[in-house]
């Protein structure tokens, strides 16, 4: 509170400097705004407002979780937000951070409470999410700024109360951090020790290291010489090497085949054909069913970790004189790639599962990029 008023205070005298270039009624207004601005400031100086990042996980659960670093009684773990998310996070290319916050996946047991020695330093950094390296000084930045110098913390029991939950481990800074996004990166490091427990703790999390599989869209004919409708029974995108698997089951036996590729679901009914297409075409692959009627194709796209948002959706078709028109069609499946503000953070850590003492000391640890826990920083 003192730092705060100094600031309005300085920020003031500034103004006054000028005062007397300006007419009399002049003068009068920029007193009353000044009067007003630190009425307003001291009004706001207690409301504290929340933003979440990445972006878009602010009412969104991560559709991961994570109980790093909170298994071990010692750590440093560190996270790199990219500036271009924490634009969009903010709304606005200046936020002054006053907490870090994180709260517990809506899934699993109550998270036990405990208590801890904390330390939480700040700095803005060249280094990106995707540049994130072992050595925690070179992610941190040229010049970090311990916002809270080592403290007992106090973190309460946690249970399920909605998706997402409410904000449940809250670390409130002595020190504010003023971040402005056009500066670079932002990068903040946890580091406790003495740690009450090491009972898990299941924190929201987010990661682009796996696809997001839906379930079937649509309806399969069913073929000839089968009994039940054909359908793709087994289906998986690896975000690392981009390998797409999709297999018929139950297609025509022996019979060519096709498999659709599209991006985006759409449902376009096909008269007087057996079933209709839940995807726009724009590519496909071809082969021959085995004598059950099944293909197990797989396709490799390469790495995905840096491709935009899709929706990915395949869809087989077979010549088939059984069926109207010759032709059957499968059900179609539907695999997303994760938000693209999930590409802008990694985390880095020294936090080994029932460690002891000592990790607060790391200089290195290993890590994920573009993963980590849903940050919500208080302002």
């Amino acid at each position: 509170m003192t730092q705060d008023h100094g600031l309005s205070l300085r920020s003031s005298r500034l103004g006054f400097l000028a005062l007397d270039l300006l007419p009399t009624t002049d003068v009068m207004k920029h007193l009353t705004l000044a009067a007003l601005s630190i009425a307003v400031a001291a009004a706001g100086a207690s409301a504290q407002t929340y933003h979440t990042a990445p972006f878009g996980f602010a009412t969104v659960e991560g559709r991961d979780n994570n109980t790093i670093p909170w298994w071990s009684l010692s750590a440093t773990y560190q996270q790199v937000h990219d500036a271009s998310d924490l634009a969009n996070v903010f709304g606005s290319s200046f936020a002054v951070i006053t907490s870090i916050n994180f709260r517990k996946y809506n899934t699993g047991s109550a998270a036990p409470g405990r208590t801890m020695d904390a330390q939480i330093t700040l700095g803005v950094t060249t280094i990106s999410a995707a540049g994130a390296t072992g050595t925690f000084a070179t992610n941190i930045g040229p010049t970090p700024q311990i916002v809270l110098p080592y403290t007992t913390v106090s973190l309460p029991t946690l249970s399920n109360i909605g998706a997402p939950n409410p904000i449940g481990w809250s670390f409130p800074f002595q020190a504010p951090f003023a971040y402005a996004t056009p500066a670079g990166n932002l990068c903040w490091e946890l580091r406790f020790t003495n740690a009450s427990i090491n009972s898990n703790m299941a924190t929201d999390a987010v990661g682009r290291l796996n696809s997001i599989v839906s379930p079937n869209v649509g309806t399969g004919c069913i073929a000839s010489g089968q009994s039940s409708a054909a359908s793709i029974g087994l289906k998986s995108l690896s975000m690392s090497s981009g390998a797409w698997r999709n297999r018929l089951d139950r297609g025509a036996m022996n019979a060519p085949v096709v498999q659709l590729i599209g991006i985006g679901q759409a449902s376009i009914p096909l008269p007087g054909f057996c079933s209709g297409l839940q995807l726009f075409p724009i590519a496909d692959l071809q082969n021959v069913t085995d004598a059950t009627g099944q293909w197990d194709s797989t396709f490799s796209f390469g790495n995905l970790y840096d491709t935009p948002t899709v929706d990915l959706l395949a869809q087989f078709a077979w010549v088939d004189f059984g069926l109207p028109n010759g032709v059957g069609l499968s059900d179609a499946s539907l695999i997303a790639l994760p938000a693209d503000s999930i590409r802008n953070l990694s985390r880095i850590y020294a936090a080994p599962f029932g460690g002891g003492l000592g990790n607060e000391n790391a200089t290195s640890g290993s890590g994920n990029t573009r993963y980590g826990l849903v940050t919500i920083f208080g302002q």
